[in-house]
C-alpha cells in the first residue's frame, strides 16, 4: 500500500524563497503549494486539505501570527511553523503562544527545515546541523 505524501502549504512574499523551499520539500516527496500572502493562505485552507502550513513572519498587509491566528481558527489542529530573517525572543515567543508547532531563524539548514516538519507531522525530535542560508 502506497503511504499518501503530506501536502504542505508555503506562505512567503517573496518567489524565489518560496521556489527554493519548495524545490528541497519537493525532493523529500512533499507536496508543496505556494502563495504569497495571508489572503491567499486562508482561502487555500478553506478550500484544501493540507498537513503543515509553513509560513513567512514577515509579509506586507498580513504578517505570519495574523496568518497563524487565522489558520488556527479555521483548522485548530494544522502544524504551522513560522520562520523569519527577523527573529526575535517577543516574536518566538508570540508564536509559540498562539500555539505556532515550531519557530525557525534563517540561516536555516535544508536539514533543520526537514527536521522541524517532520516533528510537527509526527514527532521527531529536532537535531542541529550545519546552516545553510536560505535567501
Amino acid at each position: 500500500m502506497e503511504k499518501r505524501r503530506k501536502r504542505i502549504l508555503l506562505v512567503d512574499d517573496e518567489a524565489n524563497v518560496r521556489n527554493v523551499f519548495s524545490d528541497v520539500l519537493s525532493r523529500e516527496s512533499y507536496i508543496v503549494k505556494g502563495v504569497e500572502n495571508g489572503s491567499e493562505a486562508i482561502r487555500a485552507i478553506k478550500e484544501e486539505t493540507f498537513d503543515l502550513a509553513l509560513v513567512d513572519l514577515r509579509m506586507p498587509c498580513m504578517d505570519g501570527i495574523e496568518v497563524l491566528e487565522n489558520i488556527k481558527k479555521i483548522k485548530p489542529q494544522l502544524p504551522v511553523i513560522i520562520y523569519t530573517g527577523y527573529g526575535s525572543v517577543t516574536s518566538a515567543v508570540e508564536s509559540m503562544r498562539k500555539k505556532a508547532a515550531d519557530y525557525l531563524n534563517k540561516p536555516f539548514s535544508p536539514e533543520e527545515l526537514k527536521s522541524s516538519i517532520r516533528k510537527a507531522l509526527g514527532g521527531e525530535e529536532r537535531q542541529n546541523s550545519v546552516l545553510f542560508p536560505f535567501p
